[in-house]
């Protein structure tokens, strides 16, 4: 089975992405965009860690293999 390096470079590329958006919420000071109210906010900064760690799991599943 050939592994597609697309999903692995865009399983990386969503794990950033997630990742600082976990931070970005975590923050307290931060004007969130989506959220009604200030402050930080818990909830989507786990909701976006998960997401990240979903991906890291992902590109590690479909890492392309090694040429030796």
């Amino acid at each position: 089975m050939q592994r597609n390096p697309a999903l692995f470079y865009g399983a990386i590329l969503v794990a950033v992405i997630a990742a600082l958006v976990a931070v970005y919420y975590a923050i307290p000071m931060a004007s969130h965009i989506l959220a009604a109210s200030p402050g930080p906010h818990y909830k989507h900064a786990a909701a976006f860690a998960a997401v990240a760690i979903i991906c890291i799991i992902a590109a590690l599943v479909t890492r392309p293999k090694a040429v030796a």
